[in-house]
């Protein structure tokens, strides 16, 4: 049953999942061990959407060491016990922290029976640009493990999770699996230096993790690097792509070490960073995307763009008309609910509870279309409801999303023909801040040689 189980939960996460980004790439997923007592750590950014995507991609089902609180919510309590999850209990939450001699036990039993254990040793989800620091519970998990139970060959798996628009509907993310830690060298410690071992493998850990996430010392930071990663990643284009997002992450660990520079060579990363700064400033201005900027815009490209969009939008907009008012409610009602509640200003929330509302509410409004339908016009008419308003009202979220992107390549392209002075400055900026951030990245890597 607990298979079946499994595979009906990680099936719902991938559904769910795809609904609510636009794009999830996962990379190095050959990494990742198909079998033996495992131990899966990530980053911690998007509360109850992380341990989503973790079961919905991973191939392996995993059981999640979750806060206690999560089972007081009758919803979530259904879904921590589909899934398996162990509770925590946490002092700041005012839970009996004693109850955690089970949670770890528990923990051991499913390393030496073979399976795979998923937590976030930050301990909390935060919205902050850099990891946080790393709690003890993995390493003395994976070694107490060993100990009582092994040699049983315990893995820690890092997995890192990075967000395009960490709270945004139809954003994308990644999902980056690391080389797996094994822990020879610790277990053997752990039997003369507990304390020491639980530390030394916390701090791989910590640098593993940090090898498959983006860490800034500031939002600032982490708004400026990333254009530069950018602009250094796309000299010039065509027309606007938004590429892989795996490629773009490597492109802004690689811009990050530049960082490095600001010693040895203060006044030209300066001068950069102020570049930088107003360049994503005008950028601002305008409303326009680097992509954009970075486009030239030939004209067979665009007539394509034009003439291929406009037939899909005409080809969809009767099933897209339908699918809006199928759907208009149970898509804005969670965001009402978020507002009402003030939900916004806590950290992490909005996204999370707009998922488990919408989780519960959007089959509630198809269930009701169905009977609605059956009842007025028979039967067969309720149960073509059933499969035509979930189907429609996909069908309109990628009509609205095509018509958003139309509307705004149409702008920019007027934009740039336009030829207005702030657009004439755009591009010779960009091209400056391109050329510099070469040339530090070609006196880094002969430092690094």
């Amino acid at each position: 049953m607990r298979k079946y189980l499994d595979s009906f939960l990680s099936a719902l996460c991938r559904l769910v999942a795809r609904i609510f980004f636009r794009r999830i790439e996962v990379v190095n997923l050959a990494e990742f061990p198909r079998s033996g007592p495992l131990l899966v750590v990530a980053n911690h950014g998007n509360n109850l959407i992380d341990p989503m995507l973790l079961f919905g991609f991973l191939p392996v089902p995993v059981r999640f060491l979750a806060k206690s609180t999560l089972w007081d919510n009758p919803g979530l309590r259904f879904l921590m016990q589909l899934g398996g999850a162990i509770p925590v209990y946490r002092r700041q939450d005012g839970a009996d922290v004693s109850q955690n001699q089970e949670t770890f036990v528990r923990c051991r039993e499913t390393l030496a029976n073979g399976g795979a254990i998923a937590l976030f040793p930050e301990g909390l989800s935060h919205d902050e640009p850099a990891l946080q620091p790393l709690k003890t519970g993995v390493a003395r998990i994976a070694l107490e493990a060993e100990s009582e139970h092994g040699p049983l060959g315990v893995r820690i798996v890092p997995v890192g999770l990075v967000f395009e628009r960490r709270h945004e509907f139809r954003s994308r993310v990644l999902i980056q699996v690391g080389e797996p830690l094994d822990l020879p060298e610790e277990i053997e410690r752990y039997k003369r230096e507990p304390k020491v071992a639980v530390r030394k493998l916390t701090a791989r850990v910590g640098e593993a993790l940090t090898g498959v996430t983006l860490n800034y010392d500031s939002w600032n930071d982490a708004r400026l690097i990333e254009r530069a990663a950018d602009i250094f990643a796309r000299p010039e284009l065509d027309v606007p792509t938004s590429g892989q997002l795996a490629a773009r992450v490597s492109v802004r660990q690689a811009v990050e070490g530049y960082r490095e520079l600001a010693s040895e060579h203060p006044d030209r990363i300066e001068q950069l960073v102020a570049r930088v700064e107003r360049y994503d400033r005008l950028l601002r201005l305008a409303g326009l995307s680097d992509q954009q900027v970075a486009s030239s815009y030939p004209r067979s490209r665009v007539a394509r763009f034009v003439g291929l969009t406009t037939v899909r939008l005409l080809l969809f907009l009767p099933v897209a008309l339908a699918g809006t008012l199928l759907n208009w409610l149970p898509y804005k009602i969670p965001g009402w609910v978020t507002r009402y509640l003030r939900l916004e200003r806590k950290v992490n929330e909005p996204a999370t509870y707009k998922v488990m509302i919408s989780f519960f509410l959007f089959p509630l409004f198809w269930l009701v279309e169905s009977l609605l339908a059956g009842k007025l016009w028979g039967p067969a008419a309720g149960l073509g409801m059933a499969f035509f308003a979930p189907l429609s009202g996909y069908v309109a979220l990628l009509f609205h999303e095509h018509l958003g992107r139309f509307r705004g390549e149409s702008r920019a392209y007027l934009l740039q023909r336009s030829r207005s002075r702030l657009i004439r400055e755009l591009a010779p900026l960009r091209q400056s801040i391109y050329e510099e951030v070469v040339e530090l990245a070609e006196i880094y890597r002969q430092r690094g040689d």
